[in-house]
């Protein structure tokens, strides 16, 4: 028996469910102990799951979040952007970034965009986490907290 879960396999809707909320608490555990946020509250947990069932999607996750994350440093230069404006202006650019690979890339590199409507919102969480703490912070405090939900799901399987 190995302690780390295979890639690329459907985990099925309640597993689903317990990964994000374990993401979930550790996220929350993360922000109370260190005041650091891991890009958003869901986000770990998405993360842990996209390991898990989607790993090429990681890909295009990470160039989405770093083109928003560029986009909105220039928009920031002309347009009055704080606060929730910043919040939806980010996610929708994220959006908007993420729909334009799929319309371009989807024939060239099938399985590597999102399959749900949350992998179409992480990248803009991130990118806007990473503008209100930095790049090492927000990545560090993801990482761990992911990596963290990962360790206990294969634990907890190798468990059962």
């Amino acid at each position: 028996m190995t302690l780390i879960p295979a890639v690329g396999i459907d985990v099925g809707p309640t597993l689903s469910v317990v990964i994000l909320a374990m993401g979930l608490l550790g996220a929350l555990i993360c922000y109370l102990l260190t005041n650091l946020s891991p890009g958003g509250l869901i986000v770990p947990g998405w993360l842990a799951l996209t390991v898990v069932e989607w790993p090429k999607t990681l890909i295009i996750g990470v160039l989405t979040t770093a083109v928003t994350y560029a986009v909105m440093k220039v928009l920031r230069r002309h347009a009055i952007l704080y606060g929730k404006r910043l919040f939806a202006a980010t996610v929708l650019v994220a959006v908007l970034i993420e729909v334009a690979l799929f319309l371009t890339l989807r024939g060239r590199l099938p399985g590597f965009f999102p399959h749900n409507t949350l992998g179409l919102v992480v990248p803009g969480l991130i990118a806007y986490q990473i503008d209100k703490q930095r790049v090492l912070p927000t990545v560090v405090s993801l990482v761990s907290v992911a990596a963290a939900t990962c360790v206990m799901l294969t634990l907890g399987v190798a468990l059962s």
